[in-house]
């Protein structure tokens, strides 16, 4: 039985709990060595009640259909024991035990990451602050990350994609469900040029308590966070927070007293933030370890192209600026469709060549459906097992189903995921972004 399937069947029993990770693999040499364990073993460790009562469960059946599912669905799996684990998030107190991904997997062992976050609500200052300083963190070959979140966050990933670099998304949900979904365009773009994350299993829903979690993991990836605005409720001081916990060094961007926007930021300054009024105030604080992975030559080139891009803002479907719209100059005349196109174009610069070749979702070849054989729906359904026929039949036939809504009729999750696993195989059900299921 392969590995990954044990990996993921522990991060499912530590739900919530991942803190008690370091302790388990203090103890067990691998998730198969706890697995094989007994309930009076868990006991005599430092762990949580729920944990242990879910450790002492051998049940592997969601186990199996989440792998199932992500070998079907194109989504890449990197567990805690891997060589492409990031080193960085490894030694945090929680890290958490799987990753799932779709796009290429970037290597953040080798090179320099800063996360770039701050509030939905963002102002101008702060939307041409986040674009310009992504974009030429990109240009340099720097791994930038974020949330994709509304505001701040998707601007960091636009400005990284059209400075020819990679960006990196931690999303408080499975990696096939888009949210907010707003961001489609921009998910599959960040894809592109970089990939989606997740700690949680493929179809799980975004939640309220899901994001301060993840934020752990946006810090926790990267060497260095830089909040570029938020008040002092703003998710992104919680990032800073994780940040400063786990030992990385925190960034920001001046704000003027008395905006609500500058609250968060000069509450860091006095924390002791370090103040970046250029991005050479970002990397001059790793030119020691990373001056041969920057590119410097690309940067200086960059700085006279990052102001922000509202074409490229708007394709991406991030935000739009009152009374314009997409192709009109500023003096109201309508661009050609050429010149629209061409500044979509992502700056091509030389890259700096990967030391080793990354786990991608986007290279491996799209795994084929086997051919129906001619049946009739009569004949298929008399072939599918009664949990099949149960949940096929619950389906209605003019509209999507999500799990949500079959659990509410009854069904647990880890027979939902495995049922439609096997349902879409057999060609009688084809699956949707954000988790939904349609009858074909």
């Amino acid at each position: 039985m392969s590995e990954t399937v044990y990996w993921i069947w522990l991060s499912g029993c530590l739900d919530g709990e991942v803190g008690q990770l370091h302790c388990l693999l203090e103890n067990y040499e691998t998730p198969y060595d706890i697995f094989r364990a007994e309930e009076g073993e868990f006991k005599m460790l430092n762990l949580d009640k729920r944990v242990i009562s879910s450790l002492s469960c051998k049940d592997m059946r969601n186990a199996y259909a989440i792998n199932d599912y992500c070998a079907l669905h194109k989504i890449g799996i990197v567990t805690y024991d891997s060589e492409y684990y990031p080193k960085r998030l490894r030694n945090i107190p929680d890290p958490p035990p799987v990753l799932y991904f779709r796009g290429t997997f970037p290597n953040f062992n080798d090179n320099l990451s800063i996360s770039v976050v701050g509030t939905r609500k963002m102002s101008e200052y702060g939307k041409r602050m986040a674009y310009k300083i992504s974009y030429e963190l990109a240009s340099a070959n720097v791994i930038v990350v974020s949330g994709m979140a509304l505001g701040i966050d998707a601007i960091a990933s636009c400005g990284a994609i059209m400075g020819g670099g990679r960006t990196v998304a931690v999303l408080g949900g499975g990696v096939d469900v888009i949210y907010p979904p707003e961001h489609a365009r921009l998910y599959e773009k960040i894809i592109e040029n970089g990939a989606v994350i997740s700690e949680y299993a493929p179809m799980t829903e975004p939640k309220a308590q899901n994001f301060p979690r993840r934020n752990r993991i946006i810090s926790g990836l990267s060497a260095g966070t830089l909040v570029v605005e938020g008040d002092m409720r703003s998710g992104a001081l919680i990032t800073a927070d994780k940040a400063k916990s786990q030992g990385k060094a925190v960034f920001t961007v001046p704000r003027s007293i008395g905006d609500v926007n500058s609250e968060g930021t000069n509450r860091l300054i006095q924390d002791g933030a370090v103040v970046v009024m250029e991005v050479d105030d970002i990397l001059d604080e790793y030119e020691f370890y990373y001056g041969k992975k920057l590119n410097h030559l690309a940067l200086g080139v960059a700085k006279s192209h990052s102001e922000p891009n509202e074409d490229a803002i708007r394709s991406m479907g991030i935000s739009y600026r009152k009374n314009t719209f997409a192709g009109e100059n500023g003096d109201g005349s309508m661009r050609t469709q050429t010149s629209v196109e061409n500044s979509l174009k992502p700056r091509n610069i030389p890259k700096v060549k990967e030391t080793k070749a990354m786990p991608s979702t986007e290279s491996e070849k799209q795994r084929n459906k086997p051919e129906k054989k001619g049946m009739s729906t009569e004949e298929e359904l008399s072939m599918l097992t009664e949990q099949e026929k149960s949940i096929f039949g619950s389906m209605p036939d003019d509209r999507a189903i999500g799990v949500d809504e079959l659990m509410r009729l009854g069904f647990g999750c880890s027979d939902i995921m495995g049922t439609m696993a096997m349902l879409e195989i057999k060609g009688l059900v084809s699956s949707l972004p954000g988790g939904l299921y349609i009858k074909n």
